[in-house]
């Protein structure tokens, strides 16, 4: 059994996950694997044949890909995968960091954004935005000029304290090959996830925080001509939170409980909408944009 931290949880694990942190630490999470099951003993009828299958509530889910396996999710604490034959480890664990440990942290109750997020200044900056809106991309050019990945797609919210917070996934982002080359990294050299997926995984050597950090900022990414920041009206950004989270990410429908903790998060912290032009050499200068907002807004808190 080995054991590992990522999204605030200890992981107790039947398999190897290098992009987990090795950490000794309390069970929040067992993982197990059947080899000598088989994947289409656990599918609906419905689901036999198709590229992809997901049913999900609060208590189980079923998540299966064609090729990879079936992951069973039950009650946000035990995650049960059944592999498809001839399926690698590696393909497993593409599935399993991201998506399927969203579907974990959406049973124990938290908020999942698909987001991005960074450190600055000891407070979580989180971007969200649709797959390949450049969640990614603007969370590593932060961390080329000095700021720590908090996480990558997978952003968990931890309401109902005395400040929202986002809790640390892992020392992980993905990145294309013309974002890495104009960030200064050998695309070569980065870690394969998938045999067909278009990027590769940049694992930062950096100090990697544990603990669940302030929300500080959220900004919703946007394509445009040219760059702006606009505060969204809370009924806008509650619409904004809850189509860039899981569930409905994952195209299913959000419950109450979904919406009202979208509802409070507004309540807490406004979103901005974050506009820029889709040009990765201006990406310093979407950095400095945002740098400036930040300061602009601690400075008004101190007057």
């Amino acid at each position: 059994m080995f054991s590992y931290f990522a999204y605030g949880l200890g992981i107790h694990s039947d398999i190897t996950i290098p992009e987990f942190i090795i950490a000794e630490l309390r069970c929040d999470v067992t993982l197990n694997i059947k080899s000598n099951h088989n994947p289409t003993d656990y599918l609906p009828k419905e689901a036999v044949g198709q590229h992809w299958c997901l049913q999900l509530t609060r208590k189980e889910a079923l998540f299966y890909v064609q090729d990879t396996g079936v992951f069973l999710v039950q009650s946000g604490n035990k995650i049960v995968i059944v592999p498809a034959p001839n399926a690698s480890e590696q393909l497993i664990r593409f599935y399993l960091v991201g998506t399927v440990m969203g579907i974990l942290l959406y049973q124990r109750g938290l908020l999942v954004l698909h987001a991005s997020a960074v450190n600055i200044d000891g407070g979580a900056v989180a971007f969200l935005g649709v797959s390949g809106e450049g969640k990614s991309s603007t969370a590593a050019a932060f961390h080329t000029h000095g700021y720590s990945i908090i996480t990558d797609d997978v952003a968990p919210v931890t309401l109902g304290k005395k400040t929202a917070t986002i809790s640390p996934g892992f020392p992980q982002i993905k990145l294309g090959s013309e974002i890495a080359s104009t960030l200064g990294y050998n695309f070569e050299s980065l870690v394969l996830l998938n045999s067909s997926d278009e990027k590769r995984g940049y694992r930062p050597r950096q100090e990697f925080t544990q603990k669940p950090l302030p929300i500080k900022r959220i900004y919703v990414l946007t394509s445009d001509s040219e760059f702006g920041i606009e505060a969204l009206k809370p009924q806008e950004a509650v619409v904004e939170l809850s189509r860039h989270s899981r569930p409905a990410t994952l195209f299913q429908s959000p419950d109450a409980q979904h919406f009202l903790q979208c509802v409070n998060l507004v309540k807490e912290c406004t979103l901005y909408r974050l506009k820029r032009p889709r040009n990765l050499a201006l990406l310093p200068e979407l950095v400095k944009l945002v740098e400036e907002d930040i300061a602009h807004d601690t400075l008004k808190a101190t007057v």
